[in-house]
C-alpha cells in the first residue's frame, strides 16, 4: 500500500467534484418493484450486487458536514470504487450531491475494511481532499459506520439508463427507481407516467440510502 503523497494543486481538486442529479422514486414494495423488473426487461442491461461500507473519522468530521466517504464492492469483490459525497438535497423525487469517485484496488480496499485507520494513508486524490477540506489529519483514527446491500438492475429505456434498486438493510429492504439525469424534471414526469399507466404504486424518495441506513428503520 502507497503512504499519501502530496497532491499539486490540492485546493483546486473540490473544483473537479461533479454534482449528480438523479431522480429517485420509491416504490411501496416487493411486488411494485418485480412489476417494474418484469416490465423493463426487454430493456436489462446487467445486474450489479453491490456491497456499500461507510467511514467517518471519530470525531464525525465528515456527518458533521455532511459528507459521506463509502467503499463500494462490486459483484463478489471483482472491483471496487471509493466515493466522497457531500452537501445532499432531495426534494419532490430529485437529489443533487457533489461527488467524487475513484477506483481503489480490492485488496487495498479490504485491508481499509479491517483495519479503517489504513485509509488515511493510502494514495488517493478522495482523501486528500478529506483531510484538506473537514481537517481530518494524517494519523487520524478511522472508523466502519457499517454497511449494506444493493442489487441494482440497469435498464437503457426511452434514451435513459433506469436503476431498478432493492436495498438489503439489517433491518428491512428498500426498494427504488433512481435515473441519472441533466434534465431531471423532464425525466422524472416520463419515469412517472411508465409508473402510472401500469398502476406501480409509488412515492417521492425524501432522504438518501445512507440516511436511512443511519436512521436504523425503513422510510414510513
Amino acid at each position: 500500500m502507497r503512504l499519501f503523497s502530496h497532491i499539486p494543486f490540492l485546493d483546486k481538486l473540490k473544483n473537479f467534484v461533479a454534482m449528480e442529479v438523479e431522480v429517485k422514486l420509491r416504490l411501496k414494495n416487493s411486488t411494485a418493484h418485480q412489476q417494474v423488473s418484469n416490465l423493463l426487461s426487454p430493456f436489462h442491461k446487467k445486474t450489479l450486487f453491490q456491497e456499500n461500507i461507510f467511514f467517518d473519522d471519530k470525531h464525525s468530521k465528515l456527518s458533521s458536514n455532511l459528507a459521506v466517504l463509502r467503499l463500494r464492492f462490486y459483484n463478489l469483490n471483482s472491483h471496487c470504487v471509493l466515493s466522497l459525497k457531500a452537501k445532499p438535497s432531495i426534494s419532490n423525487g430529485i437529489s443533487r450531491i457533489q461527488e467524487l469517485e475513484e477506483p481503489l484496488p480490492v485488496a487495498t480496499a479490504t485491508e481499509c475494511v479491517s483495519k479503517p485507520s489504513l485509509l488515511s494513508k493510502i494514495d488517493s486524490k478522495i482523501m486528500a481532499l478529506v483531510k484538506n477540506e473537514y481537517g481530518v489529519g494524517e494519523n487520524s483514527e478511522f472508523v466502519c459506520l457499517g454497511r449494506f446491500k444493493n442489487v441494482r438492475g440497469v435498464y437503457e429505456w426511452k434514451g435513459l439508463k433506469l436503476e431498478l434498486d432493492e436495498t438489503i438493510y439489517g433491518f428491512g429492504t428498500c426498494y427504488e427507481i433512481e435515473c441519472e439525469s441533466l434534465d431531471p424534471e423532464r425525466d422524472k414526469k416520463l419515469i412517472e407516467g411508465f409508473l402510472e399507466e401500469n398502476g406501480i404504486e409509488y412515492e417521492y424518495s425524501q432522504v438518501s440510502k445512507f440516511a436511512v441506513f443511519r436512521s436504523g428503520k425503513l422510510p414510513d
